[in-house]
């Protein structure tokens, strides 16, 4: 398997440029990948799906 590749920003708040060339490569990334497998693709698909009783942190009553 790929190491996951992880983008930190250090200081400051990105530009546009900065966000379009990182967005380039990691897509130039992603086309040179090819499509995942089965295994790989239902292995996502586990984590991204969310349960019926999912409900997003801002509508969970408070104390």
């Amino acid at each position: 398997m790929v190491k996951p590749t992880r983008i930190t920003v250090l200081r400051g708040q990105p530009d546009a440029a900065e966000l379009a060339a990182v967005t380039a490569v990691l897509l130039a990334l992603a086309r040179r990948g090819g499509e995942p497998g089965e295994a790989e693709k239902a292995a996502y698909a586990g984590w991204t799906v969310k349960t019926g009783d999912y409900r997003p942190p801002m509508a969970r009553p408070g104390p």
